[in-house]
């Protein structure tokens, strides 16, 4: 290590800062001077001078004083820090993206209002983070003390959380925009708590469930792909199997009571849904090739059979 002494003004030469800055830094405690002169004037070290060098270094990539001086203190080692400062520049850099592509799809509409500026700026006040954070409070509300399982209500945040492009179109800044309202309908909540409460009543079976909806839409996509009608001798079967399937996994008898609670429940919350599913295709550049929810109004239509 250099042992040789600097004078704050040499200091100053050295690394082409201010001696004004490097008196802000020692006042601050994170460039105590080694020793001072008779006369009180400050002087530092080799030591001092690498010290100088993080200290610019960390400034430099934005990190603040008081995490500069845990660093330096050993409170906290360089690699939390650097790690911390990293995830925060890659946050703002992706809400960068999306102010640019704001502006652009702005940009874009001919003779652009107020109102286009502001339907789009809307959505470049939403991280990542703050929109998986709705879609887990809107969980959390429509299962209020329902009981859902934890994998299943997981699942179901994961599926519903949308992953907006680092360059947005217009249309998928619109769509993000339309999910959030979703979200945050106390209407559809409400609704939505009183069908969650009925299903996970203590008796629900998710695995069950979960094994009945896979084979018997697969069964609906297979019919489906051979133009068959719900009202067809297939689509009558097919709509047996899944009452009496559906039916076993919440512990209830697949009669009438059961049926007309399904088929409220699709009325209540299909068109919304199905837009929910639409709206995600478009953050994620796909188009369904066929209408969302299909299987659900197919295996409907079929169950309405037996009114």
């Amino acid at each position: 290590m250099d042992d040789q002494i600097y004078s704050i003004g040499e200091l100053s030469q050295l690394c082409g800062i201010s001696v004004r800055r490097l008196r802000f830094y020692s006042d601050k405690g994170l460039l105590p001077p080694s020793a001072r002169t008779e006369s009180g004037y400050r002087m530092y070290s080799g030591a001092d001078l690498a010290r100088l060098d993080l200290v610019l270094a960390l400034r430099d990539a934005g990190v603040s004083l008081e995490q500069i001086r845990k660093v330096l203190g050993k409170r906290e080692s360089l690699a939390e820090t650097l790690a911390l400062r990293l995830k925060t520049i890659e946050a703002e850099i992706r809400t960068k993206r999306r102010i640019a592509a704001a502006l652009r799809a702005t940009l874009a509409i001919h003779d652009p209002t107020p109102n286009d500026l502001r339907r789009l700026w809307t959505v470049t006040r939403l991280s990542q983070t703050e929109f998986r954070a709705a879609v887990e409070r809107f969980y959390d509300e429509v299962t209020g003390d329902a009981g859902m399982d934890p994998a299943w209500k997981k699942q179901m945040v994961d599926a519903g959380t949308p992953d907006l492009p680092n360059d947005p179109t217009a249309e998928q800044l619109d769509a993000w925009s339309e999910l959030m309202g979703i979200l945050s309908d106390t209407d559809y909540v409400t609704a939505m708590r009183a069908d969650m409460a009925a299903m996970w009543n203590g008796d629900f079976d998710p695995v069950a469930y979960a094994e009945a909806s896979d084979a018997v839409f697969a069964r609906v996509r297979a019919a489906l792909a051979e133009g068959l009608e719900p009202n067809s001798a297939i689509g009558k079967e097919i709509a047996e199997d899944w009452l009496d399937r559906s039916a076993r996994a919440m512990k209830k008898e697949p009669d009438r009571a059961f049926l007309d609670w399904q088929l409220n429940a699709y009325r209540k919350h299909h068109a919304r849904s199905a837009r929910y599913q639409e709206l995600m295709a478009i953050l994620q550049g796909e188009k369904a090739p066929h209408p969302a929810g299909r299987e659900w109004n197919w295996i409907v239509d079929a169950m309405r059979q037996r009114l």
